[in-house]
């Protein structure tokens, strides 16, 4: 049993790893980085092994998501930017113009590559680092030339580990990413029904949505039509990743009912079922996973089973819930549950469906397919939209081109040691709002005064390289890990790596961290500075818009909804997309209010409204998606006749409280807190004729429970946006927000 245990657990660790990969991609950037320094120091040229180290880890570390064969592209095009660099650097590091001027081109540079993915700012980073550490001398331009090989030397290693696996596997990160969704999905399953009753369930709930809707999100860009490889199985794939937002979106809308009978009851059958049934539902999800990153014929069978035994267990717990004597309040939200797992059967049943048909499709000949030619119109019209002084990144990379430039200048005009850490902690912590650019710098900061303090230990005694190397590897490691979990801890070891870094490529003293610390605190009370006096934008003066924007998503998801119970279609394919624009919305709302909380002079009052306003708006988008997660139970026969208009009805008061958010007009509003529905009412029947029937000889109404379970939800929806009103009244209501 313990070593059934331990191996369920090491393999659940393996796919997680293999899916969304953290200790193990924290280890890929620790061996780019550390091959490099070995190399380096073995062939006697030390100096040099930083420039290659530097650019391994980075480009590790860049998350490129997409094909291996664009992969390579943006590898070799990032390569030639990134090791024009140092040889630039090394030019230009005698005539202090020339450097401010390049420093200012290249920061510029590298603010545009963030608008082409979360990889291009890593990418850009990276040049502005080679860039920096060629300023220190010699100036020769043959130091330059070996200061670009070793950039080549380092991008190549690094390539060789992103692009190991094309050779062997060249679709792997293409069906890797669209299997990601299902997996998560399977996970969310086997976890609804393994966590315990806690306070924060309902946050970890929401942290789970999140990370499944980036992973459907991140699906996207690899299911363009100007894909010529997949064009032929483009459709099914994508309906596939319906298929996996809409069993997502099912599970999460069990979990209120599944709380309820948790806190009702401890013990009974129900317990064993439901187990059960989140099992079988996790492994059938984990195999659409596995069928779309491995494609053999007997994992389309053994998905095929793993459905069955899904649909035995939910058969299973039918029976029981027909047959055993409960609570009534227990057994209609098991039944809630019953009803949900018969459209979470129904997706993955699609999902197979879908499967089988690309699995036909990929043996035919695809050479009649007609695939249509890119347009790269579209790009640069966006381009051409960056350069507009209005937009947010085109002033943020004005500043930080000046204030890079200004860095520069006094790194050469006071000749301050290290100087050109002050331009990297400015490239680092300058970030296109105020409140943010000041939590960072004070992490920063932070990080680099500890880091500094204990890395000076390592310069006591001098240690042998090989010693150096491992701490090195060490340290590395802890700051990939730590980087998106606490940045402060991260600084930490990431100023002890290069402190002895540095002490392996040339000889230094305790000095180095000193003047680490020095040009960090000074790059960061001019990122702070610039953030404040360069063309801010203030969160106070965008908040409202931003959440008006987010009201009018959920108003365009509860219109569509209206429209599915008109024209009874399900949960279709409109309803994914409007509901991913208003949880896009969500997460632009709360991104907001952190930005706002960090602001000086923020009202408390207001800022407590405003997040009872962003928490009710979440809310109403999970409680939307509850309400999809029932339409494929309706019938052709179901018209609910009272349901329409109330739906139509709270979707105008939305688009009234989006207009009164902006404007700031107080809020006049006869919306009432009564339930528009009553409570469900008694839908047993007998299943026998005659009078007197024992409770235990009454079943569920199965028709009558879909539609009171559809008013319900429309009680609860109703709910959501009267809260949203009062608190929409509230924030108006106060003076000079």
């Amino acid at each position: 049993m313990v070593s059934e245990n331990i191996q369920s657990k090491v393999i659940a660790f393996l796919r997680k790893e293999y899916f969304d990969p953290d200790i193990l991609r924290a280890l890929l950037v620790t061996a780019g980085l550390v091959v490099p320094l070995i190399v380096s120091h073995f062939l006697g040229v030390p100096a040099y092994g930083s420039f290659a180290a530097i650019t391994a880890q980075l480009l590790l570390a860049a998350k490129i998501q997409t094909t291996y064969s664009k992969k390579a592209f943006i590898l070799v095009i990032s390569l030639i930017f990134i090791s024009v660099a140092p040889l630039i650097g090394t030019l230009v590091s005698g005539y202090i113009w020339w450097a401010v001027i390049t420093m200012s081109i290249i920061a510029g540079i590298s603010s545009l590559a963030k608008e082409i993915g979360a990889h291009g700012q890593t990418l850009g980073l990276c040049a502005v680092i080679l860039f920096l550490l060629s300023l220190n001398g010699p100036h020769q331009l043959d130091t330059g030339l070996y200061r670009m090989a070793a950039t080549w030397f380092g991008g190549l290693w690094a390539s060789f580990i992103i692009l190991f696996f094309w050779p062997f596997r060249p679709n792997l990160p293409y069906y890797t990413n669209l299997a990601l969704p299902w997996e998560l999905s399977g996970n969310l399953a086997e976890w609804l029904t393994a966590s315990p009753l806690a306070t924060d369930l309902e946050e970890k709930i929401k942290k789970k949505e999140v990370i499944l809707r980036n992973a459907i999100n991140n699906v996207l860009p690899y299911l363009r039509k100007k894909d010529r490889n997949f064009f032929y199985i483009r459709r099914d794939l994508l309906k596939v990743v319906r298929a996996s937002s809409r069993f997502g979106a099912t599970l999460l809308a069990m979990y209120p009912n599944l709380e309820n009978v948790r806190r009702q009851t401890t013990s009974g059958f129900w317990l064993t079922d439901l187990q059960l049934c989140f099992s079988s539902a996790s492994l059938a999800a984990k195999a659409v996973a596995n069928v779309l990153v491995i494609g053999r014929d007997k994992d389309l069978k053994h998905l095929e089973n793993k459905i069955f035994q899904v649909q035995q267990a939910t058969n299973q717990f039918q029976q029981h819930l027909d047959t055993t004597k409960i609570d009534l309040p227990v057994i209609l939200d098991l039944h809630r549950i019953f009803i949900l797992f018969q459209s979470a059967i129904h997706y993955l049943q699609d999902a197979h469906f879908l499967l089988s048909r690309i699995a036909e499709k990929k043996k035919q000949s695809i050479e009649h397919h007609v695939i249509p030619q890119h347009q790269p119109l579209s790009k640069l019209l966006a381009i051409r939209s960056f350069f507009n002084f209005k937009t947010v990144p085109f002033k943020h990379t004005l500043r930080l081109m000046l204030l890079t430039a200004v860095s520069i200048a006094l790194f050469y005009s006071f000749d301050i040691p290290r100087g050109y850490w002050i331009a990297l902690t400015v490239m680092v912590v300058l970030q296109p709002d105020y409140g943010t650019t000041q939590q960072k710098a004070l992490q920063r900061v932070t990080g680099t005064t500890i880091g500094a303090v204990l890395s000076t230990l390592l310069l006591i005694q001098p240690l042998p390289p090989g010693i150096y190397i491992l701490l090195i590897s060490l340290f590395c490691f802890l700051f990939i890990y730590l980087q998106q979990r606490n940045y402060t801890l991260a600084v930490v070891f990431v100023t002890i790596m290069l402190v002895a870094m540095f002490e392996i490529s040339g000889a230094i003293d305790w000095h180095y961290a000193a003047y680490r610390l020095f040009a960090t605190s000074l790059g960061g009370i001019l990122a702070i500075l610039g953030a404040f006096l360069l063309w801010p934008d203030w969160e106070r003066s965008q908040v409202r818009s931003i959440i008006a924007k987010g009201l009018l998503a959920n108003r365009d998801l509860l219109l569509q909804l209206q429209h599915e119970f008109v024209a009874q279609t399900g949960f279709h394919a409109r309803i994914i997309a409007d509901r991913r624009k208003a949880e896009v919305s969500n997460l632009s709302i709360a991104d907001s209010i952190v930005r706002l909380q960090l602001e000086p002079g923020t009202k408390k009052q207001k800022l407590q409204i405003v997040q009872s306003i962003s928490f009710e708006n979440g809310r109403l988008t999970r409680e939307l998606t509850s309400l999809a997660a029932l339409l494929p139970g309706i019938g052709s026969e179901e018209t609910f006749p009272k349901a329409i208009p109330i739906l139509e009805i709270y979707a105008n008061q939305l688009t009234i409280l989006a207009e009164h958010i902006k404007s700031e007009r107080p809020v006049v509003s006869d919306l009432s807190n009564d339930l528009l529905f009553p409570e469900i009412k008694t839908i047993m029947q007998p299943q026998l004729h005659g009078s007197a029937i024992p409770i235990n000889q009454l079943h569920i109404d199965t028709e009558a429970l879909k539609e009171e379970l559809i008013h319900e939800q429309i009680n609860k929806i109703a709910a959501t946006i009267y809260q949203l009103n009062k608190s929409i009244q509230d924030l108006n209501s106060l003076k000079n927000t």
